[in-house]
C-alpha cells in the first residue's frame, strides 16, 4: 500500500478506535457491568487506542522517509558553479 493511503487508512482506523473505545467505556460506566468484566472493558479501552497511535507513528515515519532520504543524497552531491555564471 503506498505511504499516503496507509497514513490515511491509519488516520482514519484511529479515529474510529478513539471513538468505539470511548463509547464502550461509557458504556461500561453509564450500565453496570460486571465487576469481573470491568477491568478487561478499561485495559482494553486504553490499549486499543494506544496500539493504533503506535501504527500511526509508524505510518507516518514511512511516509516521510523517502523524503528524509533524497534530501540527504541531494546534501552528499558536490555544488558545482553555474557554466554561465549566474
Amino acid at each position: 500500500m503506498p505511504s499516503r493511503q496507509r497514513v490515511l487508512v491509519s488516520e482514519v482506523a484511529a479515529i474510529l478506535v478513539s471513538i468505539t473505545c470511548g463509547a464502550l467505556l461509557a458504556a461500561a460506566v453509564l450500565v453496570p457491568a460486571p465487576a469481573d468484566v470491568l477491568p478487561v472493558v478499561i485495559l482494553t479501552c486504553i490499549g486499543c487506542p494506544m496500539a493504533t497511535a503506535f501504527d500511526l507513528a509508524q505510518a507516518r515515519a514511512a511516509a516521510h522517509e523517502p523524503h528524509e532520504q533524497l534530501r540527504r543524497e541531494l546534501d552528499r552531491i558536490p555544488e558545482t558553479p553555474h557554466p554561465h555564471g549566474y
